[in-house]
């Protein structure tokens, strides 16, 4: 919190203050652009800046403002004290999330106020300083013990940094810095923050149970949820996200491409506000009503969030004549319809294939209780494991006990089985040529992989019957060999082209 306490300045000051008038006037007069330094001029001519106001920024208990986009009015909704600042927020729009910092700064930064120096004394044409009615933004602050002061805002002066004020009731045009001011040039809505929902502190952040997206493009619902093995760093090595996705298709997840989907809501930031406090005829009139698609993230800690997107359309910068594409956004419980980039609404156009990783394969070795591996017309193995590692473990292969080392070099041949594509199309044809089926000892996972010939080098994976990885078919040549070499010591291949 900005606090200052000027004293009063005497007579003399003030008298030597405006005796330098004359040239100032000279060094300030905004018809005069022959010099860029006209402004800076003002700061060396001042002896001393001139108190307007003298309260303390907590003591504003409202604020008027008119300028070239309206008028509003700015509130207090919370008081502070000591510790704290005080609250603001537009009256009309307390319910609508806002940059409270950005709001702070006009009570702040005008409660305790001093010009820069005196520019001119009873002026008869202020609109040369953008201070006349039709030109000037009016600004009245009110405080606490019942007083006010009202003030005109004008134009910048040469030096940008400067900005031509005069107190409500007064011709004396005085220079002020523009960053003191500058924000009562903003409309209302500027004040509205543009994060639609705020990021916990990074250790706050609450599990994401799942994460769902429907969409009128899309004939399925789209659906990651969280994993719970991801809290067993040994059960994945570290090689997966901490969510799956169990549809249209199970796999497990790019950890870097699923991540902005999942949490991304988190923090979500809008281009802009675009109604604050929509009616329903506002969210049919951007097509919220009947949404193009709508992200539902749901939370371990209770909360659930609904965020609804339009169709997207396109908008042109003036300024750099660039042009780009948006989504309108309503997020429910928030009172503000936003538009959003499409680099932010990721869940408007995000496809499966996006997050999927070409991992097939990744449960630990020790947690699975059934692994079957068979090829029509060849060897068919069962395996049963019990045991949490290595040191305990007990393993039988079709029923008789088998070495628990070989059985995991087995299957970490088995992890090498890489995806050269996403394929979530494809139809399976014909005969499965290997069927793979794991299930976990406690029962959380089970999946049934199966092999399909794509051609004479392609194979289709489907995970529980449905298209999702293609493969090289010479993987299935190295299965083979590899099941028959089992009850010998030659070591597994690993590597096929």
């Amino acid at each position: 919190m900005r606090k200052r306490t000027l004293g009063i300045i005497g007579g003399l000051v003030l008298v030597a203050a405006l005796g330098g008038a004359a040239l100032l006037l000279l060094s300030t007069d905004p018809s005069d652009d022959s010099s860029g330094n006209g402004s800076s001029s003002v700061e060396e001519t001042s002896a001393a800046e001139i108190p307007l106001t003298s309260q303390e920024p907590n003591a504003v208990s409202s604020i008027d403002i008119q300028n070239a986009s309206g008028s509003y009015e700015v509130v207090r909704v919370q008081e502070g004290d000591d510790e704290n600042n005080a609250v603001y927020a537009i009256s009309g729009w307390e319910d609508v999330p806002t940059d409270t910092s950005k709001l702070w700064t006009l009570s702040n930064n005008t409660a305790t106020m001093a010009a820069s120096a005196v520019v001119e004394e009873d002026c008869t044409d202020l609109e040369k300083f953008g201070l006349d009615e039709d030109t000037a933004a009016l600004a009245t602050l009110h405080f606490d013990d019942g007083s006010s002061y009202a003030f005109r805002i004008g134009n910048t002066a040469s030096d940008s940094s400067l900005t031509y004020f005069a107190p409500a009731e007064e011709d004396t045009v005085y220079t002020i810095r523009t960053s003191l001011v500058s924000n009562f040039q903003n409309a209302a809505i500027d004040f509205l923050s543009k994060t639609i929902l705020e990021a916990p502190a990074e250790d706050e952040y609450p599990i994401v149970n799942y994460l769902k997206i429907e969409r009128k493009d899309m004939d399925y619902v789209f659906e990651l949820d969280y994993d719970t093995t991801a809290d067993d760093e040994d059960a994945t090595g570290g090689t997966v996200a901490s969510h799956i996705m169990v549809s249209p298709v199970p796999t497990y997840l790019s950890v870097d491409r699923s991540t902005p989907v999942v949490t991304g809501m988190f923090g979500l930031t809008a281009d802009s506000v675009v109604v604050p406090m929509p009616t329903e005829a506002d969210l049919e009139e951007y097509g919220l009503t009947d949404p193009f698609g709508t992200a539902i993230m749901d939370c371990d800690d209770g909360n659930q969030y609904v965020l609804h997107f339009s169709e997207s359309y396109t908008q042109t910068d003036e300024e750099t004549s660039t042009t780009g594409i948006y989504y309108y956004a309503y997020l429910e419980g928030v009172n503000a319809i936003y538009s959003v980039t499409e680099e932010n609404m990721v869940w408007a156009t995000v496809e499966p294939t996006d997050v999927a990783s070409k991992l097939v394969l990744a449960t630990y070795v020790w947690d699975i209780g059934t692994l079957d591996v068979s090829m029509p017309g060849g060897d068919a193995f069962a395996f049963k494991v019990t045991g949490e590692s290595a040191d305990d473990a007990q393993v039988t292969l079709n029923g008789e006990p088998t070495d628990a080392e070989r059985y995991r070099t087995f299957y970490s041949f088995l992890l090498n089985i890489t995806a050269e594509t996403i394929d979530f199309t494809s139809e399976p044809t014909g005969e499965s040529l290997a069927d793979i089926r794991i299930e976990t000892q406690n029962g959380s996972y089970a999946r049934e992989f199966q092999f399909y010939a794509l051609d004479d080098f392609t194979c289709l994976i489907t995970v529980d019957g449905k298209a999702a990885y293609t493969c090289r078919r010479s993987f299935l040549d190295v299965l083979k060999n590899n099941m028959a070499i089992y009850d010998t010591d030659e070591e597994f291949a690993t590597n096929w082209s």
